[in-house]
Parts: C-alpha cells; sequence; structure tokens
C-alpha cells in the first residue's frame, strides 16, 4: 500500500517553552487508514497534528527537527496553501475557522479559492452541507450558532473538496449524539471512499469501532501503535488516567476474552451474564425549603428565531442538576438568562432571590459561570492573575483552586497558549475560587481526558455535598448518568422530560426524540430487559 504520511524522528519545541511538546516522533500512516489518537490533555497531540498541514512551521514558531511527509510533499518546504488540497483540517475550537458571514460562504470557500468552475463549486457545497445535516443553515451566520452547529460548519468546510487526508482534532467534543453519530457516519464513510482519517479523540465510545489502529501518546512520546483491541487489553489506557469506550469496560469487568467496541457486541456478551436489577431510588425534591432558581413562563427569541418557549423549572438548594438537549434546544440561553446576561420576554428569572438582570452585580458574588468557550472568560496574562484578578480572599484560596485543578505548572504561563483542555480548568478555577453557592457550568469536558473530566467532577461532587447547588449542561451522558441526581431534558427551547436521572434514561423514545442516546451501559440493560436500566460500571451485580 501507499505511504500517504511519513514521520521520522519529529521533535518539537514552541518558543518560549523549556520542554519539547514532541519528542523524537516517527509513525507512517497507509494510504486509506483511520487512525485514532488518544493520550492526556497536553500530551502533544494537537502538536503532532498541526505539523500533517504545514500550521508547524508555517504558522506557528518553534524548534523543530526530523521530516514530515503528507502525500508525498514535505510539510516544511511546502506552504500550507498547497498542502490544504491534499489535507483537510478540524480544529478543536471551532471558532477558529470561522470568518465568513454565510454558511454557504464558509463552506464554499476552500473550493472558490481552488478556482473551481462554479457547478463544481456548487457540487462541493451541496455535498458538505448535506453529508453533515446542515443545509438549513445556509444562510445563517455562523457565530450566531451553537457551539456544536459551528462544529459541523468547520467539517462541511473540510471536508468539501474531498482531500486526501483529514485530520481532526476533537471534532465531535462539542455535538449531540444525533449530531456526533451523524458525523462519525460521514467521517467513516469517506474513510470507506479511501481517504486516510487521523482523528484526535479523548471519548472512544462511538469511534473505536472504525478505528484501523489506536496510537497513545503521552508526554510528547507514542507510547503504543497497535489495534484497539489489544490497546485496550494491555492496560496503558487506564495506567495513563485514561477511560476506554463503556463497552470494553463491560468486557473487561465481566473477563469475557473478545472486548466489545460496539453497543451491539456489548448486548451479544451482557446477554450471557445473569445482571440483577438495581433497586429503585426514591426522590422527593420538595423536601428542601429553599429554591435556588425559579423560573415562570419564560421565553425568549434572538430576532425572529424563538429560542425558549413557556420554560418553568423550580431548582432547591443542594441539587446537582444535569440540563441535556440537542445542540441549538435552548440549554445555553437558559444558562445566560439565569446570570443576567440576557433579558427574559417574557417571564421571570429569579436565581438565590435576586432578579438577574437587576441584581448582576449582587448575584455574581453567591453564583459562578462556565461558558462553554473558555476563551470567553479568559483574558489576563498568567493563570495566577485570572484566578487572583477581583478577588478580594487570600492568597492560600488561589493556590488552592490552582493545586486542585492540576495547574501548577501553568501558574505563569499566558492562559492562551495552553491547550483546550488546560484552558477549560483555568476558567473552572476562576469561578471556583470565589467558591459560589450556586455553579452554573456548560460543558465542562469538552477537551478533557478522563483524568481531568474525573477529578473536576468529584470536584463537583465535594462541592455539592458541601451544599453547592450545581447546574450542568453537558452532551456527555456518561457523566450525566454518574453525577446528577436529576435530568432536565430540553427540545426546541422547551422541557420535554424532569425527573430523576435513572428514570429520565429509561425514556430511550423520548431521549431520542431530544437527540439524545444514554451511555451504553443503560442502553444495554434497557435492553435487556433491566427497568430501572444501571448507569454505571459499579452497578452491575452478577449475583456472585
Amino acid at each position: 500500500m501507499d505511504k500517504t504520511i511519513s514521520i521520522t524522528n519529529l521533535s518539537f519545541k514552541y518558543l518560549r517553552s523549556e520542554e519539547y511538546a514532541l519528542k523524537n516522533i516517527n509513525l507512517e500512516v497507509e494510504k486509506g487508514e483511520f487512525i485514532g489518537l488518544a493520550g492526556k490533555s497536553g500530551c502533544g497531540k494537537s502538536t503532532l497534528l498541526y505539523h500533517l498541514n504545514g500550521i508547524i512551521p508555517h504558522a506557528v514558531n518553534g524548534v523543530m527537527e526530523g521530516k514530515v511527509e503528507v502525500c508525498g510533499l514535505d510539510t516544511a518546504k511546502h506552504e500550507i496553501p498547497e498542502l490544504a488540497t491534499q489535507v483537510g483540517m478540524v480544529f478543536q475550537n471551532p471558532e477558529v475557522q470561522l470568518f465568513s458571514v454565510t454558511v454557504e460562504d464558509e463552506v464554499a470557500f476552500i473550493a472558490e479559492n481552488l478556482n473551481y468552475p462554479v457547478e463544481k463549486i456548487k457540487e462541493c457545497l451541496d455535498f458538505s452541507l448535506d453529508a453533515v445535516g446542515i443545509n438549513d443553515l445556509r444562510e445563517r451566520y455562523p457565530f450566531e450558532l451553537s457551539g456544536g452547529e459551528k462544529q459541523r460548519v468547520v467539517i462541511a468546510s473540510a471536508i468539501s473538496v474531498k482531500p486526501e487526508v483529514l485530520v481532526l482534532d476533537e471534532p465531535t467534543s462539542e455535538l449531540d449524539s444525533q449530531g456526533r453519530e451523524m458525523v462519525l457516519d460521514v467521517i467513516h464513510q469517506l474513510n470507506q471512499a479511501g481517504m486516510t482519517i487521523i482523528m484526535a479523540e479523548h471519548h472512544l465510545d462511538d469511534v473505536a469501532t472504525y478505528l484501523d489502529r489506536l496510537i497513545l501518546m503521552d508526554k510528547g512520546r507514542i507510547i503504543a501503535d497497535d489495534t484497539p483491541q489489544k490497546i485496550f487489553k494491555n492496560g496503558l489506557f487506564e495506567n495513563i488516567g485514561l477511560r476506554p469506550p463503556q463497552t470494553v469496560e463491560i468486557g473487561l469487568k465481566l473477563g469475557v476474552p473478545t472486548l466489545p467496541l460496539s453497543v451491539d457486541d456489548a448486548l451479544d456478551t451482557f446477554r450471557k451474564f445473569p445482571i440483577k436489577a438495581f433497586p429503585q431510588e426514591i426522590f422527593n425534591y420538595g423536601l428542601q425549603i429553599e429554591k435556588m432558581v425559579e423560573i415562570k413562563d419564560l421565553s425568549f427569541h434572538y430576532g425572529d428565531k424563538k429560542a425558549l418557549h413557556d420554560i418553568n423549572l423550580s431548582i432547591n438548594q443542594g441539587e446537582i442538576v444535569g440540563l441535556l438537549g440537542a445542540n441549538g434546544s435552548g440549554k445555553t440561553t437558559l444558562a445566560l438568562l439565569l446570570m443576567g446576561l440576557l433579558k427574559p420576554s417574557p417571564g421571570s428569572v429569579s436565581v438565590r432571590g435576586f432578579n438577574p438582570e437587576k441584581q448582576r452585580k449582587e448575584l455574581v458574588n453567591v453564583a459562578g459561570f462556565l461558558f462553554q468557550n473558555p476563551e470567553h472568560q479568559l483574558f489576563c496574562d498568567s493563570v495566577h492573575s485570572e484566578l487572583a484578578y477581583g478577588f478580594e480572599g487570600s492568597e492560600t484560596v488561589v493556590d488552592e483552586i490552582i493545586s486542585i485543578m492540576g495547574l501548577e505548572q501553568f501558574r505563569n504561563e499566558h492562559p492562551l497558549t495552553l491547550s483546550r483542555g488546560e484552558r477549560q480548568r483555568v476558567a473552572t478555577a476562576t469561578a471556583l475560587v470565589k467558591k459560589p453557592e450556586i455553579l452554573i457550568i456548560d460543558e465542562p469536558t469538552t477537551g478533557q481526558d478522563w483524568y481531568h473530566v474525573s477529578s473536576f467532577m468529584n470536584l463537583v461532587k465535594r462541592l455539592n455535598q458541601e451544599g453547592v447547588t450545581i447546574i450542568l449542561i453537558t452532551h456527555d451522558m456518561r457523566v450525566a448518568a454518574e453525577y446528577c441526581q436529576r435530568l432536565v431534558v430540553m427540545k426546541d427551547g422547551s422541557i420535554l422530560l424532569d425527573r430523576d436521572t435513572r428514570n429520565v434514561f429509561a425514556e430511550l423514545d423520548l431521549l431520542k426524540e431530544a437527540g439524545l442516546k444514554p451511555a451504553p451501559i443503560t442502553e444495554i440493560t434497557l435492553k435487556t430487559g433491566i427497568k430501572p436500566p444501571l448507569l454505571g460500571l459499579k452497578e452491575i451485580d452478577t449475583g456472585e
């Protein structure tokens, strides 16, 4: 087979950095392979991907050693525009790739700049818009879209001219279940048609079954390169703080020789074991007297577009409530209204007794908010300054939060030079330093490896045990299942479901209607007749 990618003795160090981000990387990829790239945040995955389309060394300066060839082109000798005809790139943060005034212009940009005939441009445009399911967004302004919709736009742009190689950096991190399945199906079809795929991904539940090889990185080095089955069996994943697909975890727990990579495979495995049903919990949210959030008859419009419709919701002190829904369902809009960053029209909002619109100053002293995009709340020139800004408490508290969030080594670094996952941790730390009574968190697991996800969520759980009320917006169904007591599911700006977590996840049809899919363990147990379903591996009881 033809070598599409050849990397020889590659090392790279960013300017102003003492450590090499990549250390002696050697890698060959055959034409048509689907390669997964995994590793903890900051291990060098994104840096490696930037070498494949010439961003490094042409746009990002540093010390580069070794050689990278893609489709026969030496990336150090050929400029980015030439490499772009061979390599499509999808970044972790979609906003860095958006600049046009309409989605249609954005997606057509590459074909237009390659001077394709008008009919060919139209063909490229129609193919890519249809492939990722965003035909209805053609005339929309990209920066007004939800995070997941933006991600679909940049994927459509990258595949529009069907490059030889498609490089993706966490492409599904901001997508809902339905959007993730659609995008991965498109990528799989492109791969089946002969396109070489290199995908960095933390969450492999929906990806593992497509992979020919899985490459594992740690501290700038490749530490494993093999089939997913062999990688998951050797324990390296867990050893460096990563989490394999839940279907694999089921196989490992049940001790089967062939690990299931798909839900269907895991379902066959599960049926061979007598699993006991989990006892039904009884929740009574009316026991708490103090209402932390009270929303009545709330609606909101962005121009002519209705984002929220007749929302009524009450959240009590001390709850952990997961706010779920497809991209564009209204979750972030609701969070912004809770923080007084948008004005309700009509309806009323109360957060810990404050009117967010009129008492924002008082509200920020008791409520913390983490934006979906960490760049939107980072503006100081060091991590320490970011946490200390506007904080009148003890320096000891700042140091404690820096330690809890695993940011000691970045204390004096500029936040915007860090990886997406590291920036997310900095943004989280800025909210935690004030020790809020209510914490609203918008997609905290985006771009995070499991070690940092679990560390963060265990911190959230500890805060909740100390009395902090948590509202968690997330697409990560495993996190919602394992940490949330109650789930509110939104669809098209309205509340579709509001129940305890186990009973929400039992409603497969309603979840599908909302564009969601529960974690594999829940889907599998429901299909084997266990109801209410299991929510995590710790609940598996074979009765032995």
